[in-house]
Order: structure tokens, then sequence, then C-alpha cells
């Protein structure tokens, strides 16, 4: 194994996050690309803090480096194109796999970690959206319960509101059922605000 993909943690080697995911790749059933690109994209996001948002453990550069390097091997193929898909600002699993249902049903690739006024310090976000069509996607799963949680998502959903963007909120149900419900809004949407120009 090449040196660049071997790390020491407590005095002991072990395989590189970037190494490690590569090797993923060949642990999976052929074709099982969207498991790669969850995995993907869990280790090039930007997690969030309270304090902003922390450096990734890797950036897709670098897998794609490792892939280079590891040449032919059992998984090349998943894994080249699970490079392809992998994006830096899903900050769930379940947003990459909204993200990826969305490009399987022929849409767009939406914009991930979608602000509403850039130029604003602090303005409402959604986790994805198109601008192009004023449309705001949130996953809200188990943590939007908490009460604290749900003031700062009536703030957002007001400030969306306010500017006249439509919202989706998902949840485990659609998650449970591909997504088929946000991906059939999606389309109402685009054929609302398309309809019109």
């Amino acid at each position: 194994m090449p040196a660049e993909d071997v790390e020491v943690m407590h005095g002991i080697p072990v395989t590189s996050i970037e190494r490690t995911w590569a090797d993923l790749a060949a642990l999976l059933p052929m074709g099982m690309v969207d498991e790669l690109v969850v995995a993907g994209d869990g280790i090039v996001k930007r997690p969030w803090t309270p304090d902003g948002r922390r450096e990734p453990l890797t950036t897709v550069e670098r897998l794609r480096a490792v892939v280079s390097r590891a040449g032919r091997y059992k998984g090349v193929r998943t894994a080249r194109a699970a490079l392809d898909l992998i994006r830096v600002g899903s900050d769930a699993a379940t947003e990459t796999k909204m993200r990826l249902a969305l490009i399987h049903a022929g849409l767009p690739e939406p914009e991930l970690q979608l602000i509403l006024d850039p130029s604003r310090p602090v303005s409402p976000d959604g986790d994805m959206g198109y601008r192009q069509w004023r449309l705001v996607l949130h996953y809200d799963g188990a943590p939007h319960d908490d009460e604290a949680q749900k003031l700062v998502d009536a703030w957002r959903n007001k400030g969306w509101d306010d500017a006249g963007w439509a919202q989706i909120w998902a949840t485990v149900e659609d998650y449970r059922d591909d997504f088929r419900r946000v991906i059939h809004e999606v389309r109402c949407r685009r054929d609302e605000v398309e309809g019109q120009g």
C-alpha cells in the first residue's frame, strides 16, 4: 500500500480515511453507488458547530487521488462513479439520499446549504433548493423535535415564507418512500414557475 494511504493512530498504522473510503467500494455489491456517495459526502462535509463550520476530514480531490493510486481493484468502477456524485454540503446521510433521489428522478441538481440572502450575516438557510424556482427543501429529522430547534426552525421558515419562497419539508416517512412525494412537489413547483415564464 502506498505510504500516502497509511496514517498512524495511537502508534498503530491504519489506512487513511481516503483509502478506507476507497476500500469500502470493494465491500459493497456491484452498483451500490449511492451508499458510497453517502459515505463520501459524510467525510467531505464541513461539520456545523455553534462556532461555525469546521474543516472537512478530506476533500473530493484527495479521494480521487487515492482511487487513482489504488489502480485496478474490485470496486474501482463503483468508486469512480461515486466520485462524480460526491458534494460538499450534505450535513446528513438523509440529505444526500434526498439529493440523489432528485437527480435520479431527472431533476437538476439542487444547491446545497442554500442561504436566502448570502450578503447578510444572518439569513434563513435550507438544506438544499432551487434558486431559479424560489424553492427550498428542508429535511427535518429527529433533532428538529427539540424545543429550542423548533424556535430556530420557525424563524427560518418565516424568513423564507416572507421572501415568497415555496418550502418543502421532508421527514423520515419521505426517506422510507424514496422521496416520491418530495420529487412530485418539486416537479409541481418547477412546472408552476416555468409555466408562468
